[in-house]
């Protein structure tokens, strides 16, 4: 029943999400009215990991040469589900449009090709509650709720295969974290989270037939 495969699906889907949010930058003004830019660093990591080295980073008040500098953004898979509401017809098939040199055709089953709804959680961490609200108002108005993105699945090795994958934005949410004590100096860091969910499809093994050459077909009129 099994069989060694691999496509890639959902590591293209990952790749495409960190892609959408690496090139954020937000603007600072100086004194004396100068506009600084300032791109903002993302990795993919977990956000309490990424909360645990700020932390460590923000122990030492006193060294601040090995402070992780802000604002900095980092993402990470949440969560993976099952969507039955795509669920194609089982007996349909996806055929490549080209043979191979042997002259079979090749063809994917929908029964094998299920739709799962790949969670994401997107973290920026900012000192102060400006830098994070030039992050936010850069990502909300491309998600109403969703934004689609098409990748090349690679399946069935047909340059014109295209998947296209709706990145839904299901919440927002921010949260506010001080370090030190209340009668010491203290270094705030401030959290916004946003989850989004990427409604991907996982494509199962690739299976050969022969092509139908000949047909016999016998044809005759019914006497009435």
């Amino acid at each position: 029943m099994f069989t060694n495969f691999y496509h890639g699906l959902i590591r293209k889907t990952v790749i495409s999400f960190g892609t959408l949010f690496n090139n954020l930058y937000i603007n600072r003004t100086d004194g004396q009215g100068r506009n600084q830019k300032i791109k903002v660093p993302l990795v993919y990591s977990p956000k309490e990991k990424f909360m645990q080295k700020l932390s460590q980073s923000f122990a030492d008040l006193e060294n601040q040469a090995t402070q992780i500098t802000l604002p900095r953004m980092s993402f990470s898979i949440s969560n993976m589900q099952y969507d039955p509401e795509r669920k194609k017809n089982s007996i349909q098939k996806r055929y490549k449009e080209t043979v191979t040199t042997s002259g079979d055709m090749e063809f994917s089953y929908h029964h094998c090709n299920v739709p799962y709804n790949l969670e994401f959680t997107l973290s920026s961490y900012v000192r102060n509650m400006d830098d994070g609200l030039q992050i936010v108002e850069q990502i909300l108005p491309y998600f109403t709720p969703e934004f689609t993105v098409t990748i090349k699945p690679g399946v069935l090795g047909d340059s014109y295969e295209k998947l296209d994958i709706p990145i839904v934005l299901t919440s927002v949410t921010t949260e506010e974290k001080a370090e030190g004590s209340l009668l010491t100096e203290s270094t705030r860091f401030i959290t916004w989270d946003m989850v989004f969910a990427a409604k991907m499809m996982i494509y199962g093994p690739v299976k050969t037939s022969p092509l139908i050459q000949n047909i016999d077909a016998n044809i005759f009129r019914l006497e009435d």
